[in-house]
């Protein structure tokens, strides 16, 4: 059974989507620099998390895309 592509709508909700999470990842991004400058070496963890769940979000949605026909 072949599956349909997205709507419209659904195209607008994911940009919407990952147009916040892009916007937390800048938040977080901007947090663990400043806790690395201060020396406090969760700052990296915290850079890792972020990065690593952005990367991963950002690696999903291009895979889904593109398998949509």
């Amino acid at each position: 059974m072949n599956r349909l592509g997205w709507t419209v709508e659904q195209q607008a909700g994911i940009k919407r989507y990952f147009a916040f999470a892009s916007f937390f990842t800048l938040l977080g991004v901007i947090l663990s620099v400043v806790l690395i400058a201060m020396g406090n070496k969760g700052g990296w963890v915290l850079l890792a998390i972020v990065v690593i769940a952005w990367g991963g979000g950002y690696l999903f949605l291009n895979s889904t895309r593109k398998s949509q026909p």
